[in-house]
């Protein structure tokens, strides 16, 4: 997808950000991940998991955090995506089993506008 702004072409290109990397998630316990902040609204994580997750995006509304999605993410793989109302966002994870530890990997997907001669200097 490309966009003009003035006489400037730009491109939407993905851009990859690793949140947690085999982390491991203690029986009952909860981690709040800061992510960057995204320029464009609509992003994806992707999640790795030995065991049962809950995620929640939060994001700032210029006076506090509140949750704007959830999901509960079963052992495996899987691929969210999510529209954000604000730039400002955390991912919140929570372990809800009371017995057993989990192993968490997630990158989110956090795409940005780039001039389409940067994109064509890469190659």
């Amino acid at each position: 997808m490309s966009l003009f702004y003035g006489d400037v072409q730009k491109i939407v290109v993905p851009r990859i950000v690793r949140l947690a990397r085999e982390m491991n998630l203690g029986a009952g316990q909860a981690v709040e991940l800061d992510c960057p902040r995204a320029t464009l609204l609509n992003i994806a994580f992707r999640i790795r998991t030995t065991g049962t997750v809950n995620l929640f995006v939060e994001e700032h509304n210029g006076q506090e955090w509140e949750t704007t999605g959830r999901l509960e993410v079963e052992e495996g793989e899987t691929v969210w995506h999510h529209i954000l109302k604000h730039p400002g966002f955390r991912l919140r994870v929570t372990n809800p089993s009371p017995a057993d530890a989990v192993e968490v990997s997630i990158e989110a997907n956090l795409p940005c506008l780039k001039e389409l001669g940067e994109i064509n200097s890469i190659k």
